[in-house]
């Protein structure tokens, strides 16, 4: 009998050769391209672009007989309606419209749009389909397959939100015609498309990221970030538009350059309109954001520059952390090599923001290393989280230490570079080099009676140190809520000691050292003498020693194979 043999053809369109490329792209955009979906997402687009439009040609120029004196409405008429209670008019007596404003404002409007839609949409589409595929358990069988780690990430993120992409496309024409009506000079409208792609790059990566922790949150993860982003943006964006003391002069000022709405600035400077008919942050108002006491961005190149290597290193890090992740859930969040770096990367930009070397009325200089200083330890927290390996990494690393021995490793290599090793070391290491760069700053910027904060910042790193050693201890017990144990744990040391004291109403100026042991301990170090800091950072050492001789001891337990742990007991 014959059999057929179906030879299969290798791909000759353009099209077939591109989703051969990636796989897990196909299977999105297979799955999301419906005729029914299609056409729905086409309908959003064209009546948001129409609502869009109608609502702004509704400004044009119009006489109320009913207003005072017969007031001329209309944002769009030449002329000042409002004060001299006439718009200009031609030859012919119609009126004179002011049709680049009007473009401005639909180029603005579309972009807000436009922002809100991919990032706040676009990341809860992402998280949605993960969960959905882990719930189906098809997920980890994608996990299984020949693609690597990158391949699939990237076929998710530009085919889960396959619909919100098309929706996007759609308006891009009417943006770009609005864009070019207004006279904004079309280098400038492709750096702000870039701003937005960057930004979707890192929203999309923290999504993909966020989807794939074990938090047991599964009906409220897209929620969750969707919902935190969009309040973000919203608070930002309305901060803009409200141009009311936007600029800080804090480390605060870091979270703008994370709104692509910002670069808005630079475009409408760049139409040369009026600024009291735009209600929007200006480029003067961003010359008051400073970088290490410099205005980097008064200029839209040096602006937009800084603001696309904001996006592409968070990226990176994100994208680094979830690769490393994506193929095994066990790994720590991120390694100890890749912690040193980000620290280091953190400090520079967190304190070129905080010594803005600005006279402001809001903060001074010391308000603004106490605030560095509380984003410090929360860095230092996140480490621990990050960096501290469960029960069954840590006793495995105890078991088999002996043969990273046979391999040249050695145990201080272990602790500071090491997979499966105790956070400890690596945590303190992280904090000494954020308090190193720091120092120098303190002496030099801060007056003699400020800087006291020194104190502050190294009881700081001995708190954070004690943390990491608990909260490493509790990761080391049997019961599965162990990770829930010692987020509790570290909760209550950072929180009830403060609300204590202030609840017994003991000042820091009254007895400075049992503020000294709580985790602001800045608030004391003023009132305290050389001699009881000292002494405190002993106390902080031995409660470090003990916990770690503890841990210590559970490892080398651990570590005994299962056939001497019978002799020993017999």
């Amino acid at each position: 009998m014959k059999q057929n043999i179906q030879v299969r053809q290798r791909p000759n369109s353009l099209w077939e050769k591109f989703l051969n490329l990636n796989p897990q792209l196909f299977r999105e955009i297979k799955g999301k391209l419906k005729t029914r979906n299609v056409v729905i997402v086409t309908a959003i687009s064209i009546i948001t672009q129409f609502v869009t439009g109608i609502a702004f040609l509704g400004e044009l120029p119009t006489f109320d007989p009913d207003g005072v004196l017969g007031i001329q409405r209309g944002r769009y008429g030449m002329g000042d309606g409002y004060r001299s209670l006439t718009y200009t008019k031609n030859m012919l007596g119609n009126w004179v419209i002011n049709w680049q404003l009007l473009w401005l404002d639909l180029f603005m409007a579309l972009s807000i749009i436009a922002i809100f839609a991919l990032l706040i949409v676009g990341t809860y589409m992402l998280i949605a389909d993960v969960v959905q595929e882990e719930s189906r358990g098809t997920f980890n069988f994608i996990r299984l397959t020949p693609q690597s780690a990158s391949s699939i990430l990237i076929g998710k993120i530009l085919g889960a939100p396959i619909l919100l992409y098309i929706a996007i496309l759609l308006l891009s024409p009417l943006h770009l015609i609005a864009g070019l009506g207004a006279r904004i000079p079309f280098f400038l409208i492709i750096s702000f498309d870039a701003v937005i792609v960057a930004s979707c790059a890192l929203c999309y990566s923290f999504a993909l990221l966020w989807s794939l922790m074990n938090f047991g949150l599964s009906g409220f993860k897209s929620w969750l970030v969707s919902g935190g982003l969009g309040l973000l943006l919203f608070v930002l964006t309305l901060a803009a538009f409200e141009n009311n003391h936007l600029i800080t002069n804090t480390i605060w000022d870091w979270l703008f350059l994370f709104n692509p709405s910002l670069v808005l600035s630079y475009l409408i400077d760049a139409t040369y309109l009026p600024t009291s008919k735009i209600s929007f942050l200006s480029v003067e108002d961003l010359g008051e954001l400073q970088f290490y006491g410099q205005a980097l961005w008064t200029k839209a190149s040096f602006g937009i520059g800084l603001i696309l290597c904001n996006f592409g290193l968070w990226t990176y890090w994100c994208w680094s952390v979830l690769r490393r992740r994506f193929h095994n859930l066990e790994h720590t969040l991120f390694s100890k090599t890749q912690s040193y770096w980000i620290t280091s990367w953190f400090v520079v930009i967190a304190l070129g923001f905080a010594i803005q070397n600005h006279s402001s009325v809001y903060t001074s200089n010391t308000d603004n290393f106490i605030l560095l200083q509380f984003c410090l330890c929360l860095l230092g927290l996140i480490l621990i989280a990050a960096l501290s390996p469960h029960r069954q990494g840590l006793y495995d690393w105890a078991r088999y230490r002996h043969q990273t021995y046979e391999n040249g490793n050695v145990l201080w290599k272990e602790l500071i570079f090491g997979e499966n090793s105790p956070s400890t070391i690596a945590v303190a290491i992280n904090m000494a080099l954020a308090v190193t760069y720091i120092t120098p700053s303190i002496f030099v910027i801060l007056e003699p009676h400020e800087r006291h904060i020194f104190w502050g910042f190294l009881l700081s790193i001995f708190a954070i140190v004690f943390c990491a050693v608990i909260a490493q201890l509790f990761l080391t017990l049997k019961t599965r809520k162990r990770a829930v144990w010692s987020a509790i744990v570290i909760a209550n040391l950072i929180i009830i000691p403060p609300l204590c004291l202030g609840f017994v109403d003991i000042l820091p100026k009254e007895i400075p050292q049992l503020w000294l042991f709580s985790f602001v301990p800045t608030v004391a170090t003023k009132y305290a003498t050389l001699s009881t800091i000292v002494l405190t950072i002993l106390g902080q050492c031995i409660a470090i020693s003990l916990a770690s001789l503890q841990m210590t001891r559970q490892l080398k337990q651990a570590g005994k194979s299962s056939t001497k742990i019978l002799f020993e007991r017999s």
